[in-house]
């Protein structure tokens, strides 16, 4: 294979790669302490927690998605939405875990807010 395809790959799918993996890890836990903190310590409950982790996700597929001109808002929203749907029934087959349809909604929810973001950044951008 080519370099210019691993250095296209580490630059802009490692990142979405890494993410992907890290969610896994976590929705294999049948506790995971740091959620557990941040609800107690920060009152961000699971739902939020769903929202600020599928909104990072979007953002690093958006990147990995948009390195040309073309863009692909659709796509982002999808894949994540798709992968909130995969990480919840994965999450079914964990002790202490459950299958929730409105985690589902709240990553897709995540997903909206990254491209509410990414639209205000560039229009801010556009302004400067």
């Amino acid at each position: 294979m080519k370099k210019a395809f691993w250095k296209y790959q580490m630059k802009y799918w490692f990142p979405v790669y890494l993410y992907l993996i890290l969610i896994f890890y976590f929705s294999s836990q049948s506790a995971v302490p740091a959620s557990t903190t941040l609800a107690e310590k920060f009152y961000i409950n699971s739902y939020l927690q769903h929202i600020l982790i599928y909104t990072g996700l979007a953002l690093t597929i958006y990147r990995a998605v948009n390195y040309s001109e073309k863009r692909s808002s659709f796509l982002a929203i999808f894949s994540t939405t798709i992968y909130g749907l995969i990480d919840e029934i994965h999450q079914h087959f964990v002790p202490g875990r459950t299958f929730e349809l409105l985690d589902i909604g709240m990553d897709f929810l995540g997903a909206v807010v990254a491209l509410i973001l990414i639209a205000v950044y560039n229009w801010m951008k556009k302004d400067s």
